[in-house]
């Protein structure tokens, strides 16, 4: 019976060396597929974050495919600082603009100087 038993011992320390390599193997591959995933999620962002910049009018001196490259480029961390800039970024409506003359066209008033203007030109502002 003890040469049963170590058979048995020889089989199963057999199998435990086969298991650690497959176990191994797998924990392995496991890590690519990881390191593939956060890649493809980084670059998913950097296209997202491109797409809205170009909704909002950010970086229009760069087309598309280059604000994609850039933002590939930047580190993860960078990227989520970037994502919460674009969104807070003040686009889409006007504050009001100087100019010398009084020719300034507001869009929302129609023709004539811009009441803004207006005031700021005329100094009524400083006094």
């Amino acid at each position: 019976m003890s040469q049963e038993l170590q058979k048995l011992a020889g089989d199963l320390q057999g199998v435990l060396r086969t298991s650690a390599q497959h176990l191994t193997k797998m924990a392995n591959a496991h890590a690519a597929l990881m390191a593939d995933n956060q890649q493809k999620d980084h670059e998913l962002k950097a296209y997202k974050l491109a797409r809205r910049m170009e909704q909002r009018g950010i970086s229009p001196e760069l087309d598309f495919e280059s604000k994609v490259a850039k933002l590939i480029e930047t580190p993860v961390e960078k990227l989520a600082t970037y994502e919460q800039a674009v969104e807070l970024a003040a686009t889409g409506f006007r504050l009001g603009s100087v100019s010398a003359d009084d020719r300034t066209v507001s869009s929302e008033q129609g023709s004539g100087p811009d009441v803004l203007d207006s005031f700021i030109s005329s100094q009524a502002a400083y006094t």
